[in-house]
C-alpha cells in the first residue's frame, strides 16, 4: 500500500471513530433530557351538586353537605393519594378513591365564618398526589343557607323556668322543665348548647333529641329559638336524676352560644327552675 493511501485510509478510520463517539454522545443526551422532563401535576375541578348553590346544613358541631370533584393526570399516572382538606393544613381529612364523584362531608362548625345575617362561609381544599409524587390542591368556597347568629349578640337574651306537667317515676326518661326564651333576637339552634345540674349534683349536657344520651332537650323544627318559644328538658332513658322521692328537684340549666371561626363560646343564661314530682 502507498504511503499516501495509507494516510487516506487512517484519516477516514478517525472520522468515523470521531463521529460515532458524538453520534453516542447525542443518544446519551437525547435520553438524558427525556428521563428529566417535569411530571406533570394532576388536574382538579371543584363544584357544589346544585350548580353553585348552597346543600349545607348546619347542627351543633358541624355544617353538611357535598361536594363534587373529578381529576385527571395528563401522563396517564395514577393518582396515589386524594380527598378533601378542611382545615387548610395540607393534609386529607376526607380521603375519596375515584377520580370523580360526590362526596358528603362534615366540616366542623368552627371552620366557619359569618356571611351575613342569614349564612356563613368557609374554603376547604381537594388535595391530589399521583404515582411519580407530584401533586396539586384546588381551593373551593363554600356557603351554608342556615343562620348561624351574629357574633355580636344585638340584645340581651333573657329566659324563665318552669316545672314540666306531668307525674316523675324513680326510673329514666321523665320531662324535668320547660326553659321559656322571653326577650331575644333569635337565636340559631346550631349554636345553642344545653347543661343541666340537678340538685347540686353533676353537670350534664344535653343532646337535641336524643334519649339514649344522659339529658335530652326538644324543639321546634325552625332554624331559630324566638321569643316566647320553650324548649323540654327531660331526662335520658336511662337517666335517673329526680324522682326518687317526693320532694322534687332542683334543676340549674346552663345555655352556652357556640363559638364560631375565633369567636369563643358564651353563656347567654342561667335559669334555674324547680321540677314537681307530681
Amino acid at each position: 500500500m502507498s504511503p499516501t493511501r495509507a494516510i487516506n485510509v487512517v484519516t477516514l478510520s478517525l472520522i468515523l471513530f470521531l463521529a460515532g463517539c458524538f453520534g453516542a454522545g447525542s443518544t446519551a443526551d437525547a435520553a438524558d433530557e427525556h428521563t428529566h422532563t417535569p411530571n406533570a401535576s394532576p388536574t382538579i375541578s371543584l363544584d357544589q351538586p346544585l350548580f353553585g348553590e348552597s346543600n349545607f346544613t348546619c347542627e351543633t358541631n358541624s355544617c353538611n353537605g357535598s361536594l363534587f370533584h373529578a381529576v385527571v393526570d395528563a401522563d396517564g399516572d395514577v393518582i396515589t393519594s386524594m380527598g378533601w382538606d378542611f382545615n387548610l393544613d395540607g393534609l386529607i381529612d376526607a380521603p375519596v378513591i375515584t377520580n370523580r364523584g360526590e362526596t358528603n362531608v362534615s366540616i366542623p362548625i368552627h371552620h366557619w365564618t359569618m356571611l351575613d345575617d342569614e349564612s356563613g362561609w368557609t374554603s376547604v381544599a381537594f388535595i391530589a398526589v399521583d404515582s411519580n409524587g407530584a401533586a396539586s390542591a384546588e381551593l373551593i368556597s363554600i356557603s351554608s343557607d342556615l343562620y348561624l347568629l351574629n357574633p355580636t349578640l344585638p340584645v340581651q337574651f333573657t329566659f324563665s323556668g318552669r316545672d314540666a306537667a306531668g307525674d316523675m317515676s324513680a326510673d329514666g326518661g321523665d320531662a324535668l322543665v320547660h326553659i321559656q326564651m322571653t326577650s331575644g333576637d333569635g337565636l340559631s339552634w346550631a349554636v345553642l348548647k344545653v347543661s343541666i345540674v340537678v340538685d347540686g349534683g353533676a353537670s350534664y349536657t344535653c343532646a337535641e333529641g336524643d334519649a339514649s344520651a344522659d339529658c335530652t332537650y326538644s324543639k321546634d323544627d325552625d332554624k331559630n329559638w324566638e321569643t316566647s318559644e320553650e324548649i323540654t328538658i327531660s331526662e335520658g332513658d336511662d337517666t335517673n336524676m329526680c324522682g326518687q322521692d317526693a320532694t322534687g328537684c332542683e334543676v340549674v340549666v346552663t345555655l352556652t352560644k357556640l363559638g364560631i371561626g375565633d369567636e369563643e363560646d358564651k353563656v347567654i343564661a342561667t335559669v334555674t327552675a324547680f321540677a314537681d314530682t307530681g
